[in-house]
């Protein structure tokens, strides 16, 4: 079993919480990555046009330019929960392969692009019997690491719905799963999981649900997989008034979405993504209630990313 280390009465906070600002709305769509390819800012979105209600119509991934809206392209069909990873100049795409009628399942696919609009696929590994919705890739010192997010077998899980497991891999091909008894964590909801190596650590900021259905994000960090620190400026998002702004990059909210955002019932800031742009942090995350209404907001950090993963455990 994993062991956390949290706060005690011993610790210290000697820069204070870290200072994001919301910028407001962007779209409609669902989870979202931002990434930076030839000096250009651009989104992964889910494209799910029911808003998970009708799994018969048309679900899979878009990139779209961040400051013209234009979407480039739509791939990834029959795939859910995406997650994206650079590396050089190769854009890499991640989804879960839905089992009708569910949006999760057992197996992950890997699509490859060097213009963002042309995408070969082929499955990046699968484990009969699990239930897979949200991963991340990750590289570090000694090769790739895939954070799965998974929701059964119970026996592994525990009793919350969604716990952190990993795999390991020398070159995104052949992959080694983890020991299962180092699911993080089985003693609360895991989910939306977004993982990077930074300066020797590996960071992980997943959702978890708080009474009430209130839904937030929490930041931890590992050398080892084994021994998880708590972030001490933990939560990192909560769902406030400031979700309710319209950002100057809207793409593609109808008047009618915008009016709801300005008075729904919003209980979540959830799937937290980001990526460098122009010296700052920007941030994607979901603002919703977890009860099948949700937007995609933008939040930025005045530093790098690897200084904004820091200042949670400073």
């Amino acid at each position: 079993m994993s062991t956390e280390l949290n706060y005690d009465a011993r610790t210290r906070m000697t820069k204070g919480f870290p200072k994001i600002k919301k910028t407001g709305a962007v779209s409609h769509c669902g989870e979202s990555a931002p990434f930076v390819f030839n000096d250009r800012l651009y989104r992964l979105e889910l494209d799910d046009p029911s808003r998970g209600t009708a799994f018969e119509k048309a679900l899979g991934a878009l990139i779209r330019d961040r400051e013209s809206g234009e979407v480039l392209s739509r791939f990834a069909q029959g795939c859910y929960y995406h997650s994206l990873y650079q590396e050089g100049d190769i854009v890499y795409v991640i989804g879960t392969k839905s089992i009708p009628p569910m949006y999760c399942g057992d197996t992950y696919m890997i699509f490859e692009s060097k213009d963002l609009v042309h995408w070969s696929e082929r499955v990046l590994l699968s484990n009969p019997g699990w239930r897979y919705f949200n991963s991340s890739l990750t590289k570090g010192p000694d090769g790739y690491v895939l954070c799965m997010e998974a929701g059964s077998p119970a026996e592994h899980v525990g009793p919350c719905p969604f716990t952190c497991f990993f795999a390991t891999s020398p070159d995104m091909i052949h992959w080694t799963f983890e020991d299962y008894g180092k699911g993080f964590s089985k003693n609360r909801y895991m989910g939306g999981p977004w993982m990077r190596y930074s300066n020797g650590w590996y960071y992980l900021i997943s959702v978890t649900e708080l009474p009430c259905l209130r839904y937030t994000n929490y930041i931890y960090r590992t050398k080892d997989f084994d021994t998880w620190q708590v972030g001490a400026y933990n939560p990192v998002l909560m769902p406030d008034e400031e979700d309710r702004k319209i950002s100057p990059y809207v793409t593609d909210l109808s008047a009618e979405q915008i009016n709801e955002i300005r008075t729904a019932f919003i209980s979540s800031n959830s799937d937290i993504d980001m990526c460098d742009w122009n010296g700052k942090t920007l941030i994607t995350y979901n603002v919703g209630n977890q009860l099948g209404f949700y937007y995609l907001a933008e939040a930025e950090f005045e530093g790098t990313v690897d200084e904004f993963l820091a200042a949670f455990f400073e």
